[in-house]
Formats: C-alpha cells, structure tokens, sequence
C-alpha cells in the first residue's frame, strides 16, 4: 500500500460543507471530494447551506454563487457574519465583474471557474488546508505559552503560600500557648479570664486558616488511605446537612471501587461543597450527589449538583480563584478560600474539578478522581 503524502493528510483533517443547487455538479464535485477530505457535507441551495454550516460548523465551504432561495455570496455573507475565519472556495460558471469584485469583498479565499478541473479544486483545496493547519498551530503554540505562564505564576503563587502559611502557623502557635498559659493564672469567669477565651479560640481559627493556606502551597500531603469513597462522601453530606432543609438524593454506585485519597482532606472538599449547596439553598431545595466509574478510563467520577441559584457563566472562569468570593466577608475568616481549597486537593490527588455554568438552574460540580492501582 502506497502511504499517503503530506498533502492528502492534510485534506483528511478536513471536514467540507458542499453547496450546490445543480445535480451533475453536485454529483460531480461530491465524488471528487469524498475520495480526498476526511467528511463532506452537502446541501442543495443557500439556505440549506446555511442551515448546515450552522448545525456542524464544517472547516471549509465550497459553494455555488447561483442558487435558489438564498445565493451562494448571500450564504457565504451569513456565514462570516458568524465565523469571519472559514474559508471559502467558489465555484461558478460566471465570469461576471459583479460576482468577483463581491466575492472580493467578502474576503473569498479562491474563485474557481466550471467546469471545474480536478487539479484546479485540489490545489485551492490544499491553500485553504494548509491556512487551517498553519492556524491551528499558532493557536496550539500561544496555548503552551500561556500555560507555561500560568504553571509559572501557580509554582511562585504556591511557593508564597506555603512560606507564609508555615510562619503564620508557627506565629500563632507562640500565641495560642501564651494564650492558654495566661488563662491559668486568671479565673474563667474573669474579664481578663473571657478576654483570654476569645483570643484562644481566634487562635484556633487562625490556625485553621494557615492549614488551609499550606494546602494551597504544597497539597494535602501523603494519600495514606486506598478504598471506595461512597460512606465517606454519605456520611460527610448527611453530617454537613444534618439539620437544614436541604433534601438530599443519593445515587452512588462505586461501593467496591478503591481510590488512593487522604480521607481528612478529601472530607473536606465534600463538606466544602455541601456547605455551599446549603447556602445556594437557605429555604430548602435538593442536593443530589452521585458517584460512578467514569466510562472512558479508569477514573471514578463524583457529581454535586444542587437546586439554588447556579453560577453565571460571566463568574465561572473565577470560581476556584483564592479569595474569590460572591458573599459579603463580613468577620468570616478564610472566605473564598473553599473552592480553591477543593481544587489544590483534588488536584494533588490527581484529579480534576469543574463546574456547570447552570444559571437559574442550581450549580453543579463534578469531580473525577483516578482508581487506585491493582495489585
């Protein structure tokens, strides 16, 4: 078998919206297509044309000009008003002035005349592909870069974390001691003894805080615990709910499946997104979580979805910034930290987490996590 050169690999990336309105050319112009692009899609008139640009979003159009219903220069008009960057091959039978200085206008990447010459159509085939290709990796490029920026900015932004987290901790470790020391030597029930109270326990929350940071520096630690997550995840929504008006739905269906995980910080995420759900939901509502063996691969897949609010699409990219918050602070400490927090531990697990833009129509998040290893 003969291999297949450059240039028809590069035809077999493309899929092909074909528009045209007479039955031999179409007939024609199809079977030269379908031997050489990877898809062909075909309509018969400007409007059909439309309609199926539209629906699959080909990468390259090849159409007539004279059609019925809506013209192949008013389609292309309709189709660049919605993605300015497809190409487009014209094909006609018209050497009207009229026909090429419009076709100018709307920016067509080549004009071929009927009847139509295989090697001409093959070669503004190949200009348009290659135009495609050469775009797809500048865009491919730009994406490394800006990744490799943004690892860059999550190494520097983890590594301040981590250092501030660690003398934060060790600061308010000397406090908490002088703290508790001096209480014993006042009576409780003492000015001085409850002024003493209320710095231990800001103490105690400022070191839960610095907890919270260094999980956002370095990760949860070591993942000591293997087994299946469905108690754990129910028996850590039924206790962060307990009380509330919030309804809640279980489908978990990963009973015997083992995961690698710190089972105190893996607690943690769930709580974080049950007590989100709750206040998505102050007079009631359902969550529902359900867990699975994702289809593809083998990774167990976990789904929070609740019936508040939702997330606006406009706020979704910010979400599990830290410190990002849509809540008023108030003397809260450590808000907006929760989401970031889910994030730097299912992500040190080796996992991923994301969210639905549901506006209006609850959040939801889903969260994928890989099998422990057999064996």
């Amino acid at each position: 078998m003969t291999p297949e050169s450059a240039e028809t690999k590069c035809l077999k990336t493309l899929t092909v919206l074909l528009v045209e309105d007479d039955p031999d050319a179409m007939d024609e112009i199809a079977r030269f297509l379908g031997r050489r692009v990877g898809s062909l899609i075909t309509a018969r008139d400007g409007m059909e044309g439309l309609a199926a640009f539209r629906a699959q979003r080909p990468n390259l159009v090849v159409t007539d000009i004279q059609m019925p219903n809506l013209d192949g220069l008013s389609m292309v008009e309709a189709i660049r008003g919605e993605d300015p960057a497809v190409p487009v091959i014209v094909t006609t039978a018209f050497e009207h002035t009229g026909y090429l200085v419009r076709s100018i206008e709307l920016g067509i990447d080549r004009y071929v005349l009927k009847p139509i010459q295989a090697g001409t159509l093959e070669a503004a085939l190949l200009v348009c592909a290659h135009r495609l290709l050469a775009e797809e990796q500048l865009r491919l490029r730009e994406l490394r870069e800006t990744e490799a920026l943004r690892a860059r900015h999550q190494a520097c932004r983890n590594t301040l974390l981590a250092g501030l987290a660690h003398d934060y901790n060790n600061l308010m470790l000397v406090i908490g001691n002088a703290v508790e020391i001096a209480g014993e030597l006042v009576a409780p029930e003492s000015d001085a003894g409850q002024f003493l109270a209320m710095a231990k326990k800001s103490a105690g929350e400022a070191r839960q805080l610095s907890r919270r940071l260094a999980i956002l520096g370095r990760g949860p630690g070591s993942l000591t615990q293997v087994g299946p997550l469905d108690a754990l995840i129910r028996e850590t929504v039924e206790t962060a709910l307990a009380g509330t008006p919030v309804d809640l739905v279980f489908d978990l269906r990963a009973e015997g499946i083992a995961v690698r995980h710190h089972k105190e910080n893996l607690a943690q995420v769930v709580r974080n997104l049950a007590d989100n759900a709750r206040e998505a939901m102050p007079g009631g509502g359902v969550f529902r979580v359900a867990t699975e063996v994702a289809p593809a691969g083998r990774r167990l897949r976990i789904r929070f979805q609740d019936t508040g609010a939702g997330i606006p699409a406009g706020i979704l990219p910010l979400i599990f910034n830290p410190y990002f918050s849509t809540k008023d602070r108030g003397a809260q400490r450590g808000m907006g930290l929760g989401l970031a927090l889910c994030e730097a531990i299912v992500l040190a697990h080796g996992g991923s987490i994301t969210a639905e833009p549901r506006e209006g129509e609850g959040a939801a998040f889903l969260i994928e996590l890989p099998l422990a290893a057999e064996g």
